[in-house]
């Protein structure tokens, strides 16, 4: 099974590039599944003019981009809480795309802040953002706080005691992804 980690600040010194690392890293350790972040800092996709498919003139990285996200098979958005939601980048990044690049495929959402309460109000906008675009969300959420002190600059774990929610916001995440990627593709999938 394909995962793509949509890493979704385009900020400057992010904090939440560092969870899309760790389950990067998560993944690699205890799964045979193939993971690649797709940095969004690394497209710098313009405002939406036009979806894909009905651009004249697509921008530089989009078609790129759309062949990373309709080549998996399952996706984690990472994104820190911005004024009460998730980034502009992610919401533009998926506007581009058609609901069906995205259909029946599930997606975990990890928010991300550098206060205690880990981003929930952008959690619950991402949840409902895979709704809209016809994905199926997993229940759990991953609530990053204080992202600083839990991971380094490269997606090491700092905190021992977080392990346990990566674990269980993953064991839940593939449980539902490698369910639903089997009836699609219909074969079982190697675990």
């Amino acid at each position: 099974m394909h995962i793509a980690i949509l890493s979704a600040s385009t900020r400057l010194n992010r904090q939440s590039h560092r969870v899309a690392l760790a389950l990067e890293r998560w993944l690699h350790i205890h799964s045979s599944h193939h993971a690649e972040v797709i940095d969004l800092a690394g497209y710098r996709l313009p405002v939406l003019e036009e979806v894909l498919g009905r651009h004249p003139s697509p921008p530089e990285g989009l078609e790129d981009f759309a062949h990373r996200i309709r080549s998996a098979h399952a996706y984690l958005f990472v994104s820190p809480e911005y004024n009460g939601s998730y980034t502009a980048a992610l919401k533009n990044a998926v506007d581009y795309l058609k609901e069906r690049d995205f259909a029946r495929k599930v997606v975990g959402v990890a928010s991300v802040s550098t206060g205690a309460l880990g981003g929930m109000r952008a959690a619950l906008a991402m949840q409902q953002l895979v709704l809209a675009i016809g994905a199926f969300p997993i229940p759990q959420m991953l609530l990053v706080g204080q992202v600083h002190q839990r991971f380094d600059a490269q997606g090491q774990l700092l905190d021992a005691a977080y392990e346990k929610n990566i674990q269980q916001f993953m064991e839940s995440f593939l449980w539902l992804a490698e369910a639903v990627t089997e009836k699609q593709v219909g074969a079982p999938i190697a675990y």
